[in-house]
């Protein structure tokens, strides 16, 4: 058994995740297997209460806790088993079910066993709220404890012997995780440039990996000795496009000019630049790149290929 976990603020979407009612998850196969402390079982019922108590808190930004316990393919477990693992889970982790309201569905859309874990980090007491730090290492330690309890298999060796295992590099990843996420929920950054600020004032340094046309394809971010790549953050280099897109093609681009003498060709960009580039071409400055223009561009690459060597 393994755990993986994310950390968010909207109660209502990560439960519908659960029940299997996002518009691209129709078909999943969900079930509601148990609930501490809330009155409700339906996903606007439940969210609406759990919203509640998370407003008790102005510190906490990121309120809502998903994670998912996964079995390993053909291993048998039955339903008492999978919920007392995830109510041993909630007590190792320090969300005791007696503060901390919890629902906890089981999907069957996979060929291993696996169920969605909720938590509301703000407990009803008004107490310490369930912190979020090291989440990776707490995981791993935690799931040994509920399988040398349980009774169940342990992981082989190769996976505990990982070098993800390491508690600085999951330290950095929910560090950045967690400022990415803030920082894109913060309104008032509304452009590239503004974002990166955000995140170097947060000791965090991006960097953006772009295609030759200059268009925004690839995001890592540096946080002490650690590297995080994008998708560890929470975020790909499209979701970012699509972002800043909305404010303007102004908050995602900066005009480049052509190269001497050779009109509507671009410079390489420098991993120093923070900001996507605009293309120029013949009829002067200011002629931008959409958001989709990755596609267009991995389709050009694909022709290339195709076309045949003279």
């Amino acid at each position: 058994m393994i755990a993986k976990t994310v950390t968010g603020n909207d109660f209502s979407g990560a439960l519908e995740y659960g029940a299997g009612l996002r518009s691209d998850r129709t078909n999943k196969q969900a079930e509601l297997l148990s609930v501490a402390n809330l009155g409700s079982t339906s996903v606007h019922g439940m969210a609406a209460e759990m919203r509640a108590v998370a407003e008790m808190s102005d510190r906490i930004k990121l309120p809502v806790w998903h994670t998912v316990l996964s079995w390993g393919p053909g291993e048998e477990v039955t339903k008492e088993l999978k919920l007392r693992a995830a109510a041993l889970y909630c007590e190792l982790m320090g969300a005791s079910l007696e503060r901390h309201q919890v629902a906890v569905y089981e999907h069957k859309d996979k060929q291993h066993p696996h169920i969605h874990i909720y938590i509301n980090r703000v407990p009803m007491d008004g107490g310490p709220a369930l912190r979020s730090d090291q989440n990776y290492a707490r995981n791993v330690k935690v799931t040994r404890q509920i399988r040398e309890q349980l009774g169940l298999k342990p992981l082989p060796e190769r996976r505990l012997s990982t070098k993800d295992l390491d508690p600085n590099q999951e330290v950095a990843r929910s560090y950045v995780r967690e400022v990415v996420a803030t920082a894109l929920q913060d309104n008032r950054i509304r452009s590239l440039d503004q974002f990166t600020d955000r995140l170097r004032t947060k000791g965090i340094d991006p960097t953006f990996k772009r295609d030759a046309k200059g268009l925004l394809v690839g995001t890592s971010f540096r946080y002490q000795a650690s590297s995080v790549k994008g998708t560890e953050a929470g975020i790909k280099a499209k979701q970012l496009r699509d972002h800043f897109n909305a404010f303007g093609r102004e908050a995602v681009c900066t005009i480049c000019p052509s190269l001497p003498g050779k009109p509507g060709l671009v410079p390489p960009a420098s991993s120093q630049d923070t900001a996507l580039i605009q293309l120029a071409d013949e009829s002067g400055p200011g002629v931008g790149v959409l958001a989709d223009d990755a596609e267009i561009n991995e389709n050009e690459v694909r022709r290339r290929r195709r076309r045949p060597k003279l």
